[in-house]
């Protein structure tokens, strides 16, 4: 999907995640998209679900609360011809989430991307690491959970972990990966 564009209806509620750093991160995720689910909490664009469905993944889940965004992203979806493959939740992401993050039926890799808007590490600190646990008890080997926030948060917030940070400008991305778990009852 190179170089086609994303629909962005321009309103204030959105933070798209600046080009340069978008393409840092997915330059860090590498092939871990190939074959994987991409899971984008906070919507915005849909830039993260596209991005993930060009590099291959076999398919996006985005939520967003605005149905005005919803409705550009349904737009870019249809002009990309990937709206087979992306599912577009409209409502709540720590709602939909803690039922989206449950253990899969599958051991198909996640991608979760948790850009939420950055005033939301402050507000709603308790649900945004409630969905990084859920995460990295549930997702199958082979995942990645990445988080946005601004430089100026404090990582030790996050729950505890081998975390990675980048800082780019005013932003740091952290990702984990969820720890591997034998099956196997010792």
């Amino acid at each position: 999907m190179r170089g086609r564009p994303i629909v962005y209806h321009g309103a204030d509620f959105t933070r798209p995640m600046k080009d340069n750093i978008r393409e840092n991160l997915f330059n860090i995720l590498g092939r871990a998209c190939k074959g994987a689910i991409a899971f984008d909490m906070f919507g915005g664009t849909g830039a993260l679900a596209f991005e993930s469905l060009s590099r291959g993944a076999v398919r996006a889940v985005t939520i967003e609360r605005s149905r005005h965004a919803n409705r550009y992203i349904e737009e870019t979806a249809e002009n990309l011809g990937v709206r087979d493959r992306l599912k577009i939740l409209s409502g709540d992401a720590f709602q939909l989430g803690s039922q989206l993050l449950l253990p899969p039926a599958d051991d198909t890799p996640w991608i979760v991307f948790l850009c939420p808007p950055y005033v939301l590490w402050e507000e709603s600190l308790s649900d945004l690491n409630r969905l990084i646990e859920l995460t990295l008890e549930n997702a199958p080997p082979g995942s990645v959970l990445v988080a946005e926030t601004e430089k100026k948060f404090d990582p030790e917030l996050f729950p505890k972990g081998d975390w990675d940070f980048r800082v780019y400008g005013g932003t740091r991305l952290a990702f984990i990966e969820p720890a591997m778990r034998c099956g196997l009852e010792c």
